[in-house]
């Protein structure tokens, strides 16, 4: 897999011994639907458990998941509380493997907020536990950007298309 082969040259490189990956959901290993924004703001119940899972990804996700130096999380955002319990259901039924106390869901109605606010649970894990790189999978290239400028070389961005052979 093209992001194992990426991940294994970068951590010799760097010679990293921990590396907490974030995941993101939507548009990652959750079919974002164009046109479903509506849905989202208006808070239609379910609208998180219909996703339809990416499974190629999530089949990679549980392989990444056995390798001892990396640590899964799922980093996802949301508008309201019942949107990431919905969330939560979803992954307890297509990706297991991630354990509950690794997901983070952020709340904010301003996308730019949305933005940061992923960034600020990034640097705020990197700063709090014995990890010293992070690696980000998102399908935003923005946030990708925002977390170089804000992280440095610490921060390792991926678009969710890596996850794909």
């Amino acid at each position: 897999m093209y992001l194992l082969e990426e991940l294994d040259r970068i951590k010799k490189q760097k010679n990293i011994k921990k590396l907490y990956m974030f995941v993101d959901m939507d548009g990652v290993i959750a079919d974002y639907r164009f046109g479903e924004g509506i849905n989202i703001k208006n808070n239609v119940q379910g609208i998180y458990l219909k996703k339809r899972p990416i499974i190629t990804t999530i089949n990679n996700l549980k392989e990444i998941n056995k390798i001892d130096w990396i640590e899964l999380f799922i980093l996802s955002s949301c508008l309201y509380e019942e949107q990431a319990n919905e969330k939560v259901l979803w992954l307890q039924k297509y990706a297991p493997f991630f354990k509950r106390e690794n997901m983070f869901f952020t709340m904010n109605d301003n996308f730019i907020d949305r933005k940061q606010a992923k960034i600020d649970v990034i640097k705020e894990k990197l700063n709090s536990d014995s990890c010293n790189y992070v690696c980000l999978i998102d399908d935003t290239h923005d946030i990708l950007f925002m977390g170089i400028e804000q992280l440095g070389e610490k921060f390792i961005p991926f678009h969710a298309i890596s996850l794909i052979d």
